[in-house]
């Protein structure tokens, strides 16, 4: 019986565009496969055999036969996340999912992002991966849900001992999240407008919390970001920044002003 690790290994091996696949670091350091002993035993078994260029495999019908399956392994083997999205812990589930698929894999990241709910780091971590998943499957609206989420969470600056200024915070919108932005409003036929409002909605849902900046600016934030206004971006961080440094105004003391 072939394990699910070698049988993508296999199918990566036979089928993959990619040159020196079998050289890939991946195969050692997360599947743990010595790769020329896999080979040999593919062959012996007659699931592979030589093709055109040294080095090159095709399938035989044996090994076509032995990867009926490959659909789900490949699902895992794309998206893999250690502890979360592996063949170890899918194959340890107590139940068999008749199906891998995107919903089973955003089905083990919400299970995940519960399980690990008080660890910010690894949220944003799972944040990251659900959004590669969502995005790169075309299910556009879950990915600009996603985004809200990932760009709700760089925006809200932890003390770092120093002047809170634009140039200087890592609390802004990534590149990545700014280019994610706008092929999103493409796919889904959005103005600018549009993502204002559906944020806007989001935020509203979000559980209230003290934080620096408020849910206009985050909203204008945006707004700046994809339209490159660095000057007002500057003004904004500074305007939240002094803010947050005046002290809180007590009910009694604003009844006398």
């Amino acid at each position: 019986m072939l394990t699910p690790s070698v049988k993508v290994f296999m199918y990566m091996l036979t089928m993959s565009d990619e040159p020196n696949i079998s050289a890939a670091p991946v195969w050692r350091d997360r599947y743990h496969l010595a790769v020329p002993r896999v080979i040999a035993r593919l062959l012996r078994r007659g699931l592979i055999a030589p093709a055109g260029q040294l080095g090159h495999y095709e399938l035989t019908s044996k090994g076509q036969a032995a990867l009926t399956d490959i659909d789900d392994w490949l699902w895992i083997h794309e998206y893999y996340l250690a502890d979360v999205i592996d063949f170890d812990h899918v194959w340890s589930l107590p139940w068999r999912h008749r199906k891998i698929d995107y919903a089973f894999i955003e089905k083990r990241l919400a299970e995940a992002k519960a399980q690990y709910a008080e660890d910010a780091t690894y949220q944003m971590l799972l944040l990251r991966h659900q959004l590669r998943l969502e995005y790169d499957t075309h299910h556009n609206l879950d990915a600009i849900k996603t985004l809200m989420a990932l760009i709700d969470a760089d925006l809200d600056p932890q003390p770092e001992g120093g002047e809170l200024t634009y140039q200087t915070t890592w609390a802004k919108m990534s590149e990545f999240e700014k280019s994610t932005l706008k092929t999103l409003l493409g796919r889904l036929n959005w103005t600018m407008t549009d993502f204002e409002m559906q944020f806007s909605n989001w935020l509203e849902q979000q559980p209230r919390r003290p934080r620096l900046f408020t849910r206009f600016e985050l909203m204008t934030i945006v707004m700046y970001e994809i339209g490159n206004a660095k000057p007002q971006l500057c003004a904004l961080y500074q305007n939240a920044a002094a803010r947050a440094k005046r002290p809180a105004v007590k009910p009694d003391q604003a009844r006398e002003a």
